[in-house]
């Protein structure tokens, strides 16, 4: 119970302190991510590390044309792991073919935006689903 008591003020002290720089959806997804974790025998996958050093993994299991199920690692910050979560949470349930007008643009507005120097995170959550996608495309043949 002391554990939920200190995590809380921390969320708001958190809250606080970034007012105005991140949406509450970015901290949300951030704090809370969202499909976190690995799929053993993925259908689809890959892995990139970005030009800040943060590498992000997304793993797919796709069944009767839907993604079924959709996971991620990353080492990244709060707004990779906003990133990566919201990608997963756009592309699970949708047709593969679907997910591919998932980019850093729909992420960005999914999330209702990141500051200017964040917003490479999006583009980095877009580019491995994609790489994913293909992965998974490239299999199925």
């Amino acid at each position: 119970m002391e554990e939920e008591k200190i995590t809380k003020e921390m969320m708001e002290l958190l809250f606080e302190k970034t007012k105005g720089l991140f949406s509450e959806k970015v901290i949300d997804y951030g704090t809370n991510p969202r499909n976190y974790g690995a799929i053993e025998n993925p259908e689809g996958y890959a892995k990139i590390t970005g030009p800040c050093g943060d590498t992000v993994e997304i793993f797919l299991r796709v069944k009767k044309g839907k993604i079924e199920d959709i996971r991620y690692t990353t080492n990244g910050c709060m707004t990779s792991h906003a990133a990566v979560s919201a990608a997963t949470v756009m592309a699970k349930g949708k047709a593969p073919k679907d997910c591919i007008r998932i980019n850093q643009s729909s992420i960005l507005d999914h999330l209702g935006g990141m500051p200017e120097d964040a917003k490479h995170c999006a583009l980095l959550a877009a580019t491995t689903l994609h790489r994913a996608l293909r992965n998974f495309a490239v299999g199925k043949k």
